[in-house]
């Protein structure tokens, strides 16, 4: 079992928000039933929940996933001290979970935190805090081969029935899009690049939002099939409640923890796609050899390297960048790998807060790109760019960072996408940049299901 943080340990910056709510858990104990079970399609457990809370969490390539729905316990927070009061909350909360049957007897929270505490006090986001992390009534996880089922007792969704959804496509009809923001987002690129050849920043990741209006309400679970067809190398995520969801598929871990075992991936730099093999390995080679990539991408790999240096006996890096490609955009990818220390070992919640943001969603160094971008940014981030995952009461878990993503309200939803500013970036260029990463969350809007 892990300990909650000290204060002390969390060494991220926070834009100005109200003073924290509580993330208080009540004293009841809670009965759970844990069984193995056998093969299990997560987006059908996603489908069945309706409208009530649930949240879906799949690497279909490596066959893991963690899907839940309803609320046996909502542990919530806002402030600038959200992880570190959550972490305590959950701790009690784990304490107070007991077991029958033969299956994993491991708690799990599932859910995510905002990008910067307060960025979720402007619209579209009302209803998502800072931080949340919830115990579900009913709970489906999956590691390889092996699947299991997690039910409170009396809970009205213990026995539920598993049908597969019937689906078409994610909109019936016409599609409007509205996107017209250039002038406003090469502008503030502009204002950006003043700031770092006057040597404010090194550079700061700058998001713009494209919103859709739809002829009748979006289909949010065939939305995630499509975006499943399209990229099972990604971490699909969605977290819904009512007729909101936040979902998307993300290329970007952010830290993986099992047992003493820490993984990080650092992913700045991208490119298109090509329309042959030969073309596509031509862009690749350029943006291999490309020097402004290759510093953005640089940036980051120091980033992780120097706080997972502080609380890790040992830091592993990939000894050069590879490709990652998906559907629609390629990207300079480092993998890295820590061991922690045996002694205070860092907690899954400390780690994320010590990672996040980081220089490839934030921007360097970090508390004045924050700042900067609190001022300056055109959008309301919300939970776009902030960790999405598991903690699991042994403190294995994992959180990737929301990319890719949009959120669904009825028969509108707004997505996000962001570039890396720095010295040398062309202001057309990077809104190019934020173009082609939009089309990967809102091709199955836009060309329909594969």
């Amino acid at each position: 079992m892990w300990s909650p943080s000290p204060d002390e340990a969390l060494d991220a910056h926070r834009s100005p928000s109200p003073a924290p709510g509580p993330a208080d858990v009540s004293q009841e104990p809670l009965l759970f039933r844990s069984e193995f079970c056998g093969p299990v399609d997560p987006l059908h457990v996603f489908a069945a929940a309706g409208r009530a809370r649930r949240f879906y969490w799949e690497q279909p390539t490596a066959g893991r996933f963690r899907v839940g729905i309803g609320c046996a316990e909502r542990l919530t927070a806002r402030g600038p001290d959200r992880f570190t009061r959550i972490e305590a909350a959950a701790l009690e909360q784990f304490g107070r979970v007991t077991w029958e049957g033969d299956g994993p007897q491991l708690a799990q929270l599932v859910g995510g935190f905002a990008f910067a505490a307060g960025s979720t006090n402007a619209a579209p986001w009302q209803g998502f805090p800072d931080g949340e992390l919830r115990l579900p009534d009913l709970l489906y996880a999956g590691e390889g081969d092996v699947h299991w089922r997690q039910s409170r007792l009396a809970s009205a969704w213990s026995e539920l029935d598993i049908e597969p959804p019937r689906l078409g496509q994610p909109v019936r009809g016409s599609v409007e899009i509205n996107s017209n923001d250039a002038r406003t987002y090469r502008d503030c690129v502009r204002r950006a690049l003043a700031e770092i050849d006057a040597g404010r920043l090194g550079k700061v990741v700058i998001a713009r939002a494209a919103r859709i209006k739809a002829r009748s309400a979006i289909d949010a679970v065939a939305w995630l099939v499509a975006l499943r067809e399209r990229y099972p190398g990604c971490t699909l995520f969605a977290v819904g409640e009512g007729d909101s969801v936040f979902l998307g598929a993300s290329p970007e871990r952010l830290v993986r923890l099992s047992g003493d075992t820490v993984e990080s991936a650092a992913i700045a730099g991208t490119a298109p796609r090509g329309s042959s093999r030969v073309a596509d390995q031509a862009i690749g080679e350029a943006l291999r050899q490309n020097a402004k990539n290759n510093e953005e991408h640089a940036i980051v790999v120091r980033h992780l390297v120097s706080a997972l240096s502080e609380c890790c006996d040992t830091v592993e890096v990939d000894p050069a960048p590879r490709l990652l490609k998906t559907r629609t955009v390629q990207h300079l990818y480092t993998g890295l790998r820590a061991r922690r220390r045996a002694e205070a070992p860092a907690s899954l919640l400390q780690l994320v807060a010590r990672l996040h943001p980081t220089p490839a969603v934030g921007g360097t160094p970090r508390e004045a790109a924050l700042a900067w971008l609190a001022k300056n940014e055109p959008v309301a981030r919300g939970w776009f760019a902030g960790p999405v995952g598991f903690l699991q009461s042994d403190g294995d878990g994992e959180f990737v960072v929301a990319l890719r993503s949009a959120l669904v309200h009825g028969q509108g939803a707004t997505a996000w996408a962001g570039a890396g500013i720095v010295a040398g970036s062309e202001p057309a260029a990077e809104f190019t940049e934020t173009e082609l990463k939009l089309r990967t969350v809102l091709g199955p809007l836009l060309w329909g299901a594969p």
